[in-house]
């Protein structure tokens, strides 16, 4: 018996072999971008599903790519089916239950948000998520551990496009969205904006015509790790290039 307990410990990965995603996940903290050294990005929705969403779908359906959607849990409900039409052009990602600022809620109250709405993008379709975004960017080093908990890699963005932003038009949102257009960005743009969808059939276009290609963030992750200086930026907005 302690032979095969010994050889059992033995075969276990060390965190270096772990796949890309788990291995970052058991990191504990933000990723904001990925690795320079190839052609793709990552463009992200947050807090949807919204009434633009079928809408902002079948524009990705038309340009052929991928992107991630970080679903807020409470809203699935109310918009089911856009939900589901998401996954068939990407992944959904955890953004919470409710969107609360994190930071303000005990750790008690940050686990129920997150697992309420691992439950529900499970039980929706979408897969139990592997990727959550805490609502404004803002976590703490207690609230990515319960998301290593919970096998979820915090992701945040290296480019956001101000859509958020008191004043924000189609306009300026265009223009800082395609600035952040390079290799490994993740690109943060928000699902409940009439805008939204024509805005990213240009970034995709744009995408395209620079020789990039857009795909979800596990995607990304997978193929283009973040490099150790990447993986130690301190949370601007732009990520740092190794």
């Amino acid at each position: 018996m302690l032979a095969v307990l010994i050889a059992a410990a033995v075969a276990l990965p060390t965190p270096a072999q772990l796949p890309t995603i788990p291995r970052l996940i058991q990191q504990a903290r933000p990723v904001f971008c990925a690795g320079t050294y190839s052609r793709d990005l990552a463009i992200t929705f947050d807090d949807g599903p919204s009434p633009y969403t079928l809408r902002l779908v079948r524009v990705l359906r038309r340009a052929h790519v991928r992107a991630t959607f970080f679903d807020v849990g409470s809203r699935i409900r109310i918009w089911p089916d856009a939900a589901r039409a998401s996954t068939h052009v990407g992944e959904l990602g955890n953004h919470t239950w409710t969107h609360p600022p994190l930071t303000r809620l005990s750790l008690g109250r940050v686990d129920t948000q997150l697992v309420e709405t691992q439950a529900e993008i499970g039980e929706d379709g979408g897969g139990v998520p592997r990727l959550f975004r805490p609502p404004y960017g803002e976590a703490t080093t207690a609230i990515d551990r319960i998301a290593r908990g919970l096998e979820l890699l915090d992701v945040r963005w290296s480019e956001d496009s101000g859509d958020s932003l008191p004043g924000a038009s189609a306009r300026s949102v265009r223009r800082a969205a395609l600035a952040g257009l390079r290799p490994g960005a993740i690109i943060l743009l928000h699902d409940p904006h009439p805008w939204t969808a024509s805005v990213a059939r240009v970034l995709f276009r744009a995408a395209r015509r620079r020789g990039l290609r857009p795909v979800t963030v596990s995607k990304l992750l997978a193929t283009q790790p973040p490099t150790a200086h990447q993986l130690d930026s301190t949370g601007t907005e732009r990520c740092p290039v190794p």
